[in-house]
């Protein structure tokens, strides 16, 4: 892989780590396993086949923020298609139903950063 995708992975799956821990509010909640998925249709059924749920759920989420917390960046059409291309599956590339990192307690990816020094203890 080229240095630069490999940087960009890196700094988005830490990025969503640090959400997990920090977004959440006041407390932390530790789960097994990502929220049930919401009965509510908010994304096109076509496209609603290939989503992962943890993206359908993030997706709602996104859609509840105020106007004042979300990017206009992203309602334009332009940005939006050249996003969903970038998303394409590549030869060798497949869809991922079954995260194997969701299968990690959460309650144990927060004691190694805790104990690494990454996450300030309390």
């Amino acid at each position: 892989m080229q240095p630069q995708v490999v940087l960009v992975l890196v700094s988005l799956a830490a990025g969503f780590a640090t959400a997990q821990f920090f977004v959440q509010g006041p407390g932390l909640t530790f789960q097994g396993q990502p929220l049930p998925f919401p009965q509510e249709h908010f994304v096109d059924p076509a496209k609603r086949a290939l989503a992962h749920r943890a993206v359908l759920v993030n997706s709602q989420a996104e859609a509840q923020l105020p106007p004042s917390l979300q990017n206009p960046f992203y309602k334009n059409p332009r940005i939006e298609a050249v996003l969903a291309k970038e998303s394409w599956f590549t030869p060798g590339e497949q869809q991922v139903r079954e995260r194997e990192a969701e299968k990690i307690p959460r309650q144990k990816i927060y004691s190694i950063l805790k104990n690494a020094g990454l996450v300030q203890r309390r």
